[in-house]
């Protein structure tokens, strides 16, 4: 059944059962940021996927996290300085190809909700949001995806640019008003670090009617701060271990 992203943050708000995201998929099993990693995500259970987007010389969406290619992929360079052709040629991991973006929301449609990551630091690109809000809108996806970013001004930009769509915000440290943050950004969700989060954190967020998603929780440790602070969904590179422990 599909179901808007943002009745999935009510409905975890209300049972008390955080969502769980497969960040870049299932990277512990499969190459991350593949159409391969965020099947398998999906075929385990996860509520949410999350990915990252660049665009490409020529302007495309394109999937993967680092601005270089030398981590995840045999090529070397920035991902900006490449087509998106010369880009699908390379090998993102065991003969896996970099997603374009509209693959990865046309697989989630339906069946996950797509939280999708804009890389705008250090390199900001220049109409990446506008091309994002447009493909939403073509794909009829607005509803059920979220875009997230550590580059707030982005996100204030994409809430005028459409108010229906779910927004977070990213932080890797324990922000002194994180409520304040939120309204500022026009954002609907506070994404930090486990680690900057404790149950004030918490309260605050959802008092301001926002919601908490935390990244990325990995460990015993991770998982036990979030059973106590009970964040509305987390993220985790390890769906198929950490999903039954949360959940447990």
């Amino acid at each position: 059944m599909t179901q808007s992203i943002h009745a999935r943050y009510e409905y975890a708000h209300d049972e008390g059962r955080p969502l769980l995201g497969g960040h870049r998929g299932n990277p512990a099993q499969h190459p991350e940021n593949t159409m391969r990693s965020f099947r398998s995500a999906i075929d385990l259970g996860c509520d949410l996927i999350e990915c990252d987007v660049h665009l490409s010389s020529d302007g495309r969406l394109v999937v993967i996290h680092d601005h270089t290619l030398d981590r995840t992929t045999n090529g070397q360079g920035l991902v900006r300085d490449m087509s998106a052709a010369d880009l699908r040629k390379l090998d993102a991991g065991e003969g896996e190809k970099i997603p374009l973006l509209h693959e990865v929301i046309e697989l989630a449609l339906g069946k996950v909700g797509l939280v999708i990551e804009i890389k705008q630091l250090p390199i900001v690109y220049e109409g990446l949001e506008e091309k994002l809000v447009n493909m939403l809108r073509q794909l009829g996806a607005v509803e059920e995806c979220a875009v997230i970013s550590f580059h707030h001004p982005a996100i204030r930009r994409l809430r005028d640019i459409e108010p229906r769509l779910q927004l977070g915000i990213l932080e890797g440290a324990r922000p002194i008003d994180p409520a304040r943050m939120l309204k500022e950004a026009g954002a609907d969700i506070f994404s930090p670090h486990w680690g900057a989060m404790d149950p004030e954190v918490v309260s605050q967020v959802h008092a301001a009617g926002g919601a908490v998603g935390v990244w990325t929780v990995d460990d015993d440790a991770a998982i036990a701060w979030c059973r106590y602070c009970r964040p509305d969904s987390v993220f985790t590179n390890r769906p198929a271990e950490v999903g039954p422990a949360l959940r447990g």
